[in-house]
């Protein structure tokens, strides 16, 4: 499925807004550092590519304009949304929530992923609380839009998972 092995987290949507939407679309968020992309926000971006779908990305920070343009490079890129703020400094998950939280409620993207990080790993659990859907973490392959494989035990299982949000 990938080029290289990639986990990735994601939130999904609850299926009856699936049907409501327009059409599919995923947000990105991007991991970065203010001057550079990380490389697992591109294992995130090529496993929204394979949801299909739009594929929008979110970069914030406290002067990530060249990010953002370095983003926007990425093939298969719909839309960058960025956000600058002198309160994103150190990516706080507590700060970065009210943003995703706003960019849900205004796109209302069908799927929410990230790189599997650190970063990822203290703001999806948040957002996926507050939006009340189940996040999915340590994917390693995507079948369709709602079937995910992803590891357990520590990497010494693999498992098929159909979400049911």
């Amino acid at each position: 499925m990938f080029s290289t092995p990639c986990k990735v987290s994601a939130l999904i949507r609850p299926l009856n807004t699936l049907r409501l939407a327009r059409n599919q679309s995923t947000l990105v968020l991007v991991e970065h550092n203010n001057e550079k992309l990380n490389p697992v926000t591109l294992n995130a971006i090529t496993a929204a590519r394979a949801l299909g779908g739009e594929v929008n990305c979110l970069v914030a920070g406290t002067s990530c304009g060249g990010v953002a343009k370095e983003v926007s490079s990425v093939e298969g890129i719909s839309k960058v949304l960025v956000a600058e703020d002198a309160a994103f400094e150190g990516f706080m998950p507590e700060k970065l929530t009210p943003l995703l939280l706003a960019s849900q409620d205004q796109f209302k993207f069908t799927h929410i992923i990230a790189g599997a990080s650190a970063f990822s790993r203290g703001l999806l659990p948040r957002v996926a609380a507050q939006l009340d859907v189940s996040p999915i973490s340590d994917i390693i392959g995507i079948k369709d839009s709602e079937t995910f494989v992803r590891t357990i035990y520590a990497g010494n299982a693999i498992m098929t998972l159909k979400s049911m949000d």
